[in-house]
């Protein structure tokens, strides 16, 4: 799980709670990007995430999608070669969003035309996925609707891709937060989507901070993806989510990233080295979270979770032979007993030293083998990411601040 475009503006929210940062900076900026910055941005995602050994992401759209910014952000990531799920937004006219362009069958019909334009397709390496927003915070606003739950799910069950949406994230706040739609509706997010009939394993369910044990049993026995994002949750403050107690209960658990607007970094290695330190003190048990644990979190649940097991997340005959190497003879690695908890706790995502996707080496020894502009592509996202701050009124996020 991640947001591409996010990477435009690292270092800019520290000290936000969720509900705060969405509204005070994540819904300005994004109405200052526009094609060029989405086409950008995905390529220093991708480039990321190739430099520190990541082959596949879901990334999730958070804003309208033209059939143009759709094609600036897939098209980069199949320069540099990683494989991808695009998870494109179904949004509408809803009483809350009266100004959108398109009525639900519109929108649809839109979402419909993109999965045939790119599902499938570059052998495989593009997948598109669903985006509906089915929490209490845009349920409340009037974003989403029942309807458009509902008929979302209809389509993406008939061509049988994954749904993505975030849930039970934020802070305890009473006013604005988690608990003030739980007090208003008396149903968590799970229970929302298990009360209308439809939570199965076509979803994948994000962030989960405060799921509760009724929740976690839910989702267990539908089978649905779970997935864990420890350091963003870590730098909103909003909790350390239930990773360990909905891998007892059986559901599937996969890691991911987040947008690194929030905590900086797309390593999986950092991942999995967060969400086994957090676990531990959340659960007062440093039994919990075993390394191993995290390596599968990291690879085969995570493809699961998009419905790709098949085809990757382990070194197996015949899976398609995603495998990026790890260097580990490193002074801060030091002498290696268990390479497994080395790597995770010790090791850094910058370690990798070659990627293959499919089988096709697109990373080596600090070099992308099908792409030769990261240098400019970086001035190009500064450049962007200045004039899209101006424009928001939020040049002063940039500004340094010691503390006396």
């Amino acid at each position: 799980h991640q947001h591409h475009w996010y990477t435009l503006f690292k270092g800019l929210c520290d000290g936000y709670l969720l509900e705060d940062w969405v509204s005070e900076f994540l819904l300005p900026v994004t109405t200052q990007l526009d094609e060029e910055a989405m086409r950008v941005s995905s390529y220093i995602a991708g480039m990321e995430m190739l430099a520190t050994g990541t082959t596949c992401s879901l990334n999730h759209s958070v804003t309208t999608t033209s059939p143009e910014i759709v094609g600036a952000t897939i098209e980069p990531q199949l320069e540099l070669g990683i494989r991808q799920v695009f998870a494109k937004e179904l949004r509408c006219k809803t009483p809350g969003n009266p100004r959108h362009a398109l009525s639900l069958d519109e929108a649809l019909a839109d979402w419909a035309e993109v999965h045939r334009r790119w599902h499938g397709k570059h052998d495989g390496r593009v997948r598109i996925a669903m985006v509906i927003e089915s929490n209490a915070h845009w349920v409340a606003a009037g974003m989403s609707t029942e309807e458009l739950i509902c008929r979302g799910y209809e389509l993406a069950e008939k061509l049988d891709v994954r749904i993505s949406t975030h849930i039970a994230g934020g802070t305890f706040s009473l006013e604005k937060g988690f608990l003030k739609y739980l007090r208003e509706t008396g149903r968590t997010d799970v229970r929302y989507l298990m009360q209308l009939g439809i939570l199965d394993p076509h979803w994948v369910l994000i962030h989960g901070i405060h799921c509760t044990e009724l929740d976690i049993e839910h989702m267990a026995r539908v089978g649905c993806g779970f997935v864990y994002t420890p350091t963003s949750e870590s730098m909103r403050g909003g909790g350390i989510g239930p990773a360990a107690n909905a891998l007892r209960a059986g559901v599937n658990v996969a890691l991911g990233t987040d947008g690194p607007m929030v905590d900086y970094s797309v390593d999986m290695v950092e991942q999995m080295k967060s969400c086994t330190l957090l676990q531990h003190v959340r659960h007062l048990d440093p039994t919990r979270m075993p390394a191993e644990t995290t390596i599968e979190m990291a690879t085969i649940n995570a493809a699961k979770a998009l419905g790709l097991d098949g085809e990757i997340g382990s070194i197996e005959p015949g899976k398609r032979a995603d495998i990026a190497v790890f260097d580990v003879d490193k002074p801060y690695v030091g002498v290696l007993h268990r390479p497994i908890s080395s790597f995770i706790c010790a090791g850094k995502g910058s370690d990798v030293r070659c990627v293959f996707v499919d089988g096709d080496l697109v990373y080596r020894a600090g070099k992308f083998t099908r792409f030769a502009d990261g240098e400019r592509m970086l001035r190009e996202g500064e450049r962007i990411a200045r004039r899209a701050l101006e424009k928001a009124g939020l040049r002063h996020r940039a500004e340094q601040h010691w503390r006396a």
